[in-house]
């Protein structure tokens, strides 16, 4: 019987307790979420579903630089989108080849297109440590000489 390595999904490493803004909300209302919850981005939705996604970044270039009036601009004009998206049973080999081909470093975790989470490239790879011990146990038990009894 051939052992393979366990595979982890997006699921379980995922972030559940999302940042959400309204489309139709204020930047400034969003911004204030991300600075309370202390987070780097923020998930928008409308109707429920995924439009897009708003980081710090965002916010600097297309309200600050620009001279918006966050309390008075939509997130929908800050926005970043079409968002990517990846399913829960995605593997987390998966999600990271979507961002690597994307060049992007979040994805909302969708059942649908409602958002139940967040993976982030810094949590995948906060589950390198696992996938390396993994690697060792299947290295030691093919290659370690075993005792007959």
């Amino acid at each position: 019987m051939s052992e393979s390595l366990p595979s982890l999904r997006v699921t379980d490493i995922m972030t559940t307790d999302l940042v959400v803004a309204r489309i139709d909300e204020p930047v400034s209302e969003a911004v204030t979420k991300m600075l309370d919850r202390n987070v780097g981005c923020i998930v928008v939705t409308d109707g429920g579903k995924v439009k897009g996604l708003i980081t710090k970044g965002d916010v600097l270039k297309k309200a600050f630089l620009l001279g918006f009036d966050a309390r008075e601009v939509s997130c929908k004009k800050v926005m970043s989108y079409p968002v990517v998206t990846v399913r829960p049973s995605a593997t987390i080999e998966e999600a990271a080849k979507i961002m690597s081909s994307r060049q992007i470093s979040k994805l909302p975790v969708v059942e649908g297109e409602k958002p139940i989470g967040i993976i982030t490239s810094t949590d995948i790879i906060k589950t390198e440590p696992v996938q390396v011990g993994y690697l060792q146990e299947l290295v030691h038990a093919r290659f370690v000489p075993h005792e007959r009894s």
